[in-house]
């Protein structure tokens, strides 16, 4: 079964990491010892430091994504904790900036110790991927669910884990510009796509999935949780989407890009106004309306 596995990963992981993470997924992971706090934690040596966060998170980001996902887990989660990025790498066959990934199993960078803000969030950020994985296995998950939904899920789910770096402001700007993800309606087994498959740095990529998967849930809730029953059950990612939403990937992509335009058009004219105030006419101060107050989802999202 692990060979089969294996064999899936060396045929949907795009570019020359294809044959590092297949080769990587290899590794034993046997030295990794379960941590006191929760014993579905494992940590490399030199990792303890990482894993001890992470054991004293897990119950909490498990029953996150169970809430959010709609379901409980159903198999087991574990999570390994490698001590130091050169690990991570060796182990996932992915990028050592990358602090987390689900590679057959869960792991978590031990550079996360450089940023201990972000794991919570990546934690959650990779069960999510893990939840959805386990319920529809590893070739539906890759074929059927297009990679903005994977990781605008993921995004949404853990409140932003893998899109720090940019913010709701910029990635709207964006949007507006015309720089944005061209969402699809399925997935690829072979030609698994990116943030670089658009022209966008990997958390301009994640920031603006999970701002379309917010929008979405944003339309109807319950509507939004029969899909995800629906894409757990098994059924093609098109028909639940059009079936839920009463619209396809790209027209609803249109509505709420063009949300984005109006948003984006509306803080460039707040900004101007706080830049360049007009002179009161009265010695009162005058009151100004500034960027702060300024909400992007008060525009983007359906409510």
């Amino acid at each position: 079964m692990k060979a089969i596995s294996v064999l899936f990963l060396l045929v949907t992981l795009p570019g020359c990491g294809v044959l590092r993470t297949g080769a990587a997924s290899l590794k034993s992971t046997a030295d990794f010892m379960p941590m006191e706090a929760d014993r579905r934690v494992f940590a490399e040596a030199g990792g303890e430091d990482v894993a001890a966060v992470a054991a004293q998170l897990l119950p909490e980001a498990v029953a996150t994504v169970e809430k959010q996902q709609g379901r409980p887990f159903p198999k087991p989660v574990e999570v390994y904790v490698t001590r130091d990025e050169e690990s991570f790498a060796a182990f996932t066959g992915v990028a050592k900036q990358v602090r987390g990934a689900v590679i057959l199993k869960l792991f978590l960078s031990g550079g996360l110790r450089k940023e201990p803000e972000r794991i919570r969030r990546i934690l959650v950020h990779e069960l999510s991927h893990m939840h959805l994985w386990q319920y529809v296995g590893l070739y539906p998950y890759n074929a059927n669910l297009p990679s903005w939904f994977q990781e605008g899920l993921a995004v949404l789910v853990s409140g932003g884990g893998g899109a720090e770096r940019v913010s709701e402001d910029a990635a709207a700007a964006a949007i507006a510009a015309g720089k944005a993800v061209t969402p699809e309606s399925t997935g690829s087994f072979f030609f698994k796509k990116s943030g670089a498959s658009y022209g966008l740095e990997p958390h301009m990529f994640y920031r603006q999935s999970g701002m379309f998967v917010s929008y979405l849930k944003s339309l109807d809730e319950e509507r939004f949780a029969a899909f995800m029953s629906d894409l757990e059950g098994g059924r093609t990612f098109e028909d639940a989407f059009n079936d839920a939403f009463r619209g396809s990937v790209g027209e609803l992509w249109q509505v709420f890009a063009a949300r984005c335009k109006t948003a984006a058009d509306l803080r460039h004219r707040i900004f101007r106004r706080t830049q360049s105030p007009q002179k009161a006419s009265s010695p009162e101060t005058p009151v100004r309306v500034t960027s702060a107050a300024f909400k992007w989802e008060r525009y983007v999202t359906a409510k």
